[in-house]
């Protein structure tokens, strides 16, 4: 979702391709998930706290997307979602009772400000939907191996 976000501006070749080369990405990451061992017993899940954290991401997205859905304001909404879904990893800290979700969520959030104010517009849903991708790809592989 976050290629197709990205990608969508740039075109009917360019959004075709990458996304195409990113449902390969996609497909080999789950199939490496799949392959995987995973330990038997996890730390733990606080269902309580990760239903709160997700209600709370899906009400501040639909806010975001009712406020910037707008003209002159469109290009802020890639950028503004991909905030608040890193700022919702941090939440899955306690939930999932795991310290992988802090770096997960700090890029997220890094990803988006730092595109936002350092390059022009016009690369900001390219820029911050890739890298939520890829960060998301980065982060199922490493919790794999």
């Amino acid at each position: 979702m976050w290629v197709a976000a990205g990608t969508h501006q740039l075109g009917r070749r360019w959004f075709v391709s990458i996304l195409s080369i990113s449902i390969l990405i996609s497909a080999a990451v789950i199939i490496a998930g799949i392959r995987a061992p995973f330990p038997e017993h996890s730390a733990g899940f606080n269902g309580r706290i990760y239903g709160i954290v997700v209600t709370l991401e899906v009400i501040a997205i639909v806010i975001a997307a009712m406020l910037l859905n707008r003209p002159g304001r469109k290009q802020y909404l890639i950028p503004v979602v991909a905030f608040i879904v890193g700022a919702h990893f941090f939440g899955m800290v306690p939930a999932l009772r795991s310290n992988e979700f802090w770096w997960i969520g700090g890029a997220m959030c890094a990803l988006a400000l730092l595109t936002m104010l350092m390059l022009p517009r016009k690369f900001w849903a390219p820029v911050v939907g890739l890298g939520c991708a890829m960060i998301l790809w980065f982060s199922a592989l490493r919790a794999f191996f």
